[in-house]
């Protein structure tokens, strides 16, 4: 390796490390590390190139679900000729697949990444404490909107879950990262992100203990459930009283209140899912989902309703169907399914080749596109511009490092 490859690597491992941190806890450092990306990329123009072709199996696959998105977005703007702006959020999911490229030329260190999980998630949940209790912040989360911050904290503590290595030491690490985005959700209190770590972890079992037994498998399945149970059980616990309320406010929308968090969003999601109905193949405009609100019989007799204010789904899927219709909710549906398939595939092939870092890589893969598939439940993963470079990143750097690891073929180790 050159010189110069040399110092692209080096920036490109500080970059990796730093990718939590800035993320969680440094005003607009989605922006920093935008920027980053594009250093990295200008610096090794000259090898970019090659690197495409030699990693064209996971570039082009996820150029091309980028790209669609892309397309039918603004194919949606200019039909419903709405402003520019619509589509300045979405458009951040190219930076997917410029991090994939400059990753896989730049070659970082992956352990760095996971080095840099355990300081992020440990410098947040610094941050959040003193917004919590010393702020009385109700909703603390650091410098971003409290929804996306949960949904972030979760990806990465669940990515983080994931990290190589079977020593006793390496497992406190792992565990720690929970550990640490435990309270800060508690404290966040988005319920969202609690239930997309939550159902995540279990499958993640098979990446973080891979040489264990069944009985050992059941034991720490079992004991994820008694945290979550104890957790509800302690008296005045944030996470019973958040349950409580969403089973109280399902309960009042049923009798005819949608005047609540949970009530407004049922309530938004079935004008949506009837608009789609209606306009299967356009709906109402990329951007434009107030516009059903401002249209519906509901809300025209009760404009002061919480639902009615809303400028979003708080849902991808219906977001994506009642806005571009059909083939939005195609590629929207693609921005995941794809990397699953290709994270699927480095998995695969990480493990013919006894390769432990790269099934890691391709685990935590997995582990945050189905997090921010839950997360996508309840919030809109394009509608504040904080998640959509955290997601389009955070995929890219670890979808960069999955595929240079299954190319690299290990020898089962003697020892």
């Amino acid at each position: 390796m050159t010189s110069s490859n040399n110092l692209l690597s080096r920036m490109a491992t500080v970059l990796v490390f730093a990718f939590p941190t800035l993320i969680l806890c440094v005003p607009r450092g989605a922006g920093v590390f935008l920027a980053g990306v594009v250093v990295l990329a200008l610096l090794g123009w000259r090898g970019m190139g090659r690197a495409w072709r030699e990693h064209a199996g996971f570039l082009t696959p996820l150029a091309i679900a980028v790209l669609a998105f892309m397309g039918v977005y603004i194919g949606s703007k200019l039909y419903f000729e709405t402003p520019w702006n619509v589509i300045d959020n979405p458009s951040r999911m190219l930076l997917a697949i410029l991090t994939c490229w400059a990753i896989v030329r730049a070659a970082p260190k992956p352990e760095w990444f996971w080095r840099g999980i355990t300081v992020g998630l440990f410098l947040a949940l610094l941050i959040v404490a003193y917004q919590y209790f010393r702020l009385a912040d109700g909703r603390p989360s650091a410098f971003v909107q409290a929804i996306a911050f949960a949904n972030m904290v979760a990806a990465l503590a669940l990515a983080g879950f994931a990290r190589p290595g079977e020593t006793r030491a390496v497992h406190a690490e792992a565990w720690f990262n929970v550990l640490c985005a435990i309270p800060i959700l508690i404290m966040n209190g988005t319920r969202g992100g609690m239930v997309a770590m939550a159902a995540t972890l279990f499958p993640l079992l098979l990446i973080r203990y891979r040489r264990f037994s069944v009985r050992m498998f059941l034991a720490a399945a079992a004991g994820i459930v008694v945290l979550l149970v104890g957790l509800y059980m302690i008296p005045g616990s944030p996470v019973a009283k958040r349950v409580d309320q969403a089973v109280t406010e399902v309960q009042q929308f049923r009798q005819g209140n949608a005047d609540t968090s949970v009530g407004a969003r049922l309530e938004i999601w079935q004008l949506g899912f009837r608009y789609f109905e209606e306009h299967p193949w356009t709906g109402v405009g990329v951007g434009q989902f107030a516009r059903i609100l401002h249209v519906a019989p509901y809300c025209e007799l009760r404009a002061e309703s919480v639902a009615c204010g809303l400028e979003h789904a708080h849902n991808d899927v219906v977001e994506a169907a009642s806005t571009t219709g059909i083939p939005g909710l195609l590629v929207m549906l693609g921005l995941f399914l794809v990397p699953a398939a290709l994270f699927w595939r480095a998995l695969r092939a990480s493990r013919a080749d006894h390769n432990d870092p790269g099934v890691s890589l391709a685990g935590a893969g997995l582990g945050v596109v189905m997090a921010s598939l839950i997360s996508g439940l309840t919030q809109v993963t394009t509608a504040h511009q904080a998640n959509v470079v955290f997601y389009a990143g955070l995929i890219g750097l670890l979808l960069g490092m999955a595929g240079r690891e299954s190319r690299t073929p290990r020898l089962v180790s003697a020892s």
